[in-house]
Order: C-alpha cells, then structure tokens, then sequence
C-alpha cells in the first residue's frame, strides 16, 4: 500500500515539475518577445480548478486556483484537453489529469480511477452540451446569438463544425485515382486573406477542393479581420482547438500544416512565432504581405479617420442592425421585434431627438401576423434557398459584410495600426518563428507581395534555432508562380464540381473535336482539352500553385 502510495504520489510530482518546466519555457518566450512588444500586453490571469483531483495530491484541491503570467495574444487554454499538437503532429489522448496512474489493487489507485472516470463522463457531458449548443446557435461579431441550422452552413461536401469548415479527403469510390485513401496526408489548416477569410470555403472553394482531391484534410477556419492581428490569431486558434479532438480520434496522428493567403499568411506566421503551444509541422505561406494601414488603405488619415470617426455619422450602427435583419431572414425566421426596433433607432433622422419618440410597440409584429408570416413565407423561402444550395452563400456573404461595421467601431474607438505593427511583426518573425518546413509562395505580378522580406528574416531565425539546437535542420523555399495578388481566388464558384462540368462542356468547343484515340491517349486528350479551358477561363496558374503545394508536401514526407 505504502509502495503503491509513494508511486502515485512520484507521479504527481512529475507531472507538476513538468507543468512547471513548460511555464518557465513560456516565461522565458514571453520575455524574449517583450522586447519586440513592450509591456502593454502582459497582464496575470487566474484559472480555478473546477473539480478536485485525487487526495494524493492536496495542493490541487476543489478550488485550487493556478496564477499566471500570460500575454493577451495567447488565448486562455482549456485544461481538459483531449488531445495534444507535440511537434505539429495532431494525436488523440486520454484527457489531461493530473495524477493518472496504472498502478491497481490499491486504495489511492481505486480512487483514482474513479475520480478519472468521473471526470470522463463530465467531460462528455460538456461535449454533448456544446455540439448541441453548436447546432443551433452562431455568436455573431456584435456578441449576439443567432438560432440557426448549422447544416445550412455546409455547402456541397463541406461540413461547419465548431466554428470551422471541413473538407474530407473523398473516399477511393468517389476518386478517379483508385489509389486515393480516405486516411488524409496531412492536415491543411488554412486561412484566407483580408475581409474574403471570413468565408473561406465560399472565397477559396476550388483551390481547397482540388487539394482535398489530392489526399488532404482541410480545416478552413473563419475569422473577423482586426486592427488587433493578435486577438484575431487567439480566436483562430479557438477555433480550432474546438475541432481538433473529434479529428485526432477518427484520423488519429496527422501532420499539421498551415497554409495561408495573404493575411492569412501573416496571422500563420504569427501564430507559429507567438503561440508555441501550437506547433506546425510545415507551413506554406503564399503572397505573404505585412504592410501597415496608411499603406495597404489610400487616404487612410485623410479620408477615412474623419469619415468614421463621428460615432453618430459612421453608420455603423445601421449597417449591424441591417445585417441582424438579414441573418434572421436568410435563416428562414421573421425579424424578431427587438432587431426591427433596432434598425430603425438606427436610421438617421433630420431632426435631432426625433427619435426619442419611437417605442418598442410601434414596430411590433402582431403575433398572428408573425405566425402567418413565418408559415407561409419565411419558412417555405428558407427550405427553397437551402435545397438550392443559395442559403449557405447568402450567410456567408454577410460574414464578409460584418466586417465593415466591426472595422469602422475599431477605427472610431482610436485605431490608428494594426497591433503588431509591421515592424514589430517582422521582429517576431526574426527572433521567435521556429516552423521547421516553410514554403513561400509569391506570384510575379503581385505589387502587395513581401514574400522576398520574409525569406530574409526566417534566415536570421534559423540563424537563432541553431544557436540553441546546432543539429537541427530548416527547410526554407521560395518559388515565383506565374499570376497575382488574387490568382489563389480564381476558380469556379462553384468549386470542384462546376469546374468539371465546364471542362466537360467546353473541352470539345475550346480544345478541338473528338479524338478517335483510344485508352492513355483519349485520356491525355481530355486531360490536354481540360488545361484549355482552364486557360481559357483564367484559372490554369491556380492548377499550378496546387501542383506546387502537392509537390512540396510531398517533398517533405509528412
């Protein structure tokens, strides 16, 4: 009993050293990077522990409560993970506990066991509650909750789970290759560009598409574009941390690799600089652009700052109060009384105070009338849109819309940068990126690009690694594609799908008539009229970065 004690209790006390060898390796980054950012980002935050863990271990009882020093860019982690990212390989594990042991027959062990068991089915408990919660709620930008059917979210074979779009690798059955596995390659955590992010499986559809052909799971994952990059970058890593177990457990360890587009880029590499609880084992970085606002926007000071900065003529408040309405409706739902009344104490009057007349009452909507409405109209709109595949492009393009209220409250409020500001960026990016694999896409006629910039500072970053671990080897490349800024947003709306069909119906017009050749040659003769098209239509050089990406990946072996 006294052996089975002590063995548990060592544990404990592994486990904590170990707790505390990661906090001061965080500690010891976080003053590294102080320097690049100063001191108005570090504050303490506090975690309670909500259920008390074995007695073998008192100092962690009910309540106990964990004091840290953190950093506002570095989200407040969920201590009941049940998965871990260790060196950027995603792995399913049992739920971190402190205080697990294998040792049976003794009492400290049984009470282990069940205070493990216990904790398993509570954790399962608050995973139901959320997916649930999930299902029918949306949190918009404006902190308000929206009801709707996240299957309306999902277009063709893309899935909405947890904040983030899913595309599966297809099946052998549903691929021309026959030696395509369900099992993906690797992970492909993408993010999007400027304002388009926000709907990335609409704005990137036939790019993410063809490389989810090619064997890759893609999580694309949504964000709010910001002044602040750093808050952006802990609500994507939200995000995905919320999906990430359910994809370790089914598809068990598969490497991570983050590809970005443009902003999508600069938060990716940021991500890997600032966050080092969230390791990539490759990222692809194309037309990476880290430029400030009086650069990226003309007439910023000028014209924007006094356009938005009077809270009262920005016609911000106007535009959300549109945008509730629209969401509402596109959900198949007559506008709740609360945002009709909203919409119209937003609209300007000319009159000053003439809007202190209006009352909750005189925009109500009689309850029969609502009824009636939401039978007859609404609810019939709604599945007719759905089934035609319109409802999930109309939510998505208030996503993008959303934007636009959200950048003109930041720009009114002081906003003035983004934070980091590009040089800081560019600092973090010499001193702390530690991403083993990167590959830099840029496109020859791209003015916003600062991809050859980037090359240079992750040099001197793997100047630093070495300096620290002499025998590591860093894989950095930088290939100049034919196109342009917007060349990874060309495509087919519709996706892969549409895409086919085109080649299908204009591969005969375009490439020539029929071939009378018969087995590898008509199939080079398809293949051969299908690049005419693409051609044709404009979106052959996005073939091109996708034959890129594969190649590069494969390169690596992941």
């Amino acid at each position: 009993m006294m052996s089975s004690r002590h063995s548990f209790s060592s544990r404990m006390q592994r486990r904590f050293f170990s707790l505390f060898a990661v906090a001061v390796s965080n500690a010891s980054r976080l003053l590294l990077l102080y320097s690049c950012f100063g001191p108005n980002h570090f504050h303490v935050q506090s975690f309670q522990l909500a259920h008390p863990v074995p007695m073998a271990y008192p100092a962690c009882g009910t309540g106990t409560t964990l004091t840290i020093l953190t950093n506002n860019w570095s989200a407040t982690r969920n201590i009941r993970r049940n998965f871990i990212c260790s060196k950027g390989i995603l792995k399913a594990q049992s739920s971190f506990r402190l205080g697990s042991t294998t040792a049976a027959g003794s009492a400290d062990s049984s009470f282990a066991s069940t205070w493990m068991e216990n904790e398993k089915r509570i954790e399962e408990e608050m995973d139901e509650n959320e997916s649930n919660k999930q299902s029918k709620q949306k949190l918009t930008d404006d902190g308000t909750d929206v009801d709707i059917d996240v299957s309306a979210l999902s277009v063709g074979r893309w899935e909405y789970i947890d904040g983030n779009y899913i595309l599966r690798p297809p099946s052998s059955s549903e691929n021309d290759n026959a030696q395509q596995q369900q099992q993906p390659r690797a992970l492909l955590h993408f993010l999007g560009g400027a304002l388009l992010g926000a709907a990335p499986q609409l704005t990137y559809r036939y790019l993410l598409e063809r490389l989810a052909r090619r064997g890759y799971l893609i999580v694309a994952t949504p964000y709010q574009l910001s002044f602040d990059h750093l808050r952006t970058c802990d609500e994507i890593i939200d995000k995905f941390e919320r999906v990430a177990p359910s994809l370790a457990k089914q598809y068990g360890p598969v490497p991570v690799v983050g590809v970005g587009h443009s902003c999508g880029a600069l938060l990716h590499m940021l991500i890997t600089s600032l966050f080092p609880d969230t390791p990539r084992a490759a990222n692809a970085l194309i037309s990476y652009n880290n430029r400030g606002v009086a650069e990226a926007v003309p007439l910023f000071e000028e014209v924007v700052v006094p356009l938005f900065s009077d809270k009262e003529r920005n016609g911000s408040e106007l535009m959300k109060s549109l945008i509730k309405v629209a969401r509402e409706k596109y959900n198949g739902k007559v506008p709740s009384d609360e945002s009709l009344f909203r919409l119209v104490q937003s609209i300007p009057v000319p009159i000053p105070g003439m809007g202190s007349f209006l009352s909750p009452s005189l925009v109500s909507i009689p309850a029969p009338l609502r009824q009636a409405l939401a039978s007859f109209l609404a609810e019939p709109a709604f599945d007719a849109l759905t089934n035609a595949g319109v409802t999930p492009l109309l939510l998505s393009s208030l996503d993008i819309t959303q934007q636009i209220p959200k950048l003109i409250d930041e720009v009114e409020a002081g906003a003035r940068d983004f934070v980091p500001t590009p040089d800081a960026m560019s600092c973090a990016a010499r001193r702390a990126y530690r991403c083993r694999r990167t590959l830099l896409l840029q496109f020859d006629k791209d003015n916003l690009d600062d991809s050859e910039q980037l090359e240079g500072y992750l040099k001197e970053a793997e100047s630093v690694m070495k300096m620290k671990r002499p025998m590591i080897t860093i894989d950095l490349k930088r290939k100049v594609l034919d196109g342009n800024h917007l060349t990874p947003l060309l495509g087919p709306a519709g996706g892969e799908e549409w895409g086919t069909a085109l080649e299908d119906a204009l591969g005969g017009i375009l490439g020539g008539g029929e071939s009378t050749t018969d087995g590898k040659e008509k199939e080079d003769v398809t293949a051969g009229k299908g690049n005419v098209v693409r051609e044709r239509l404009g979106y052959e050089q996005l073939e091109r970065v996708v034959e890129e990406l594969v190649a590069w990946l494969d390169e690596g072996s992941l």
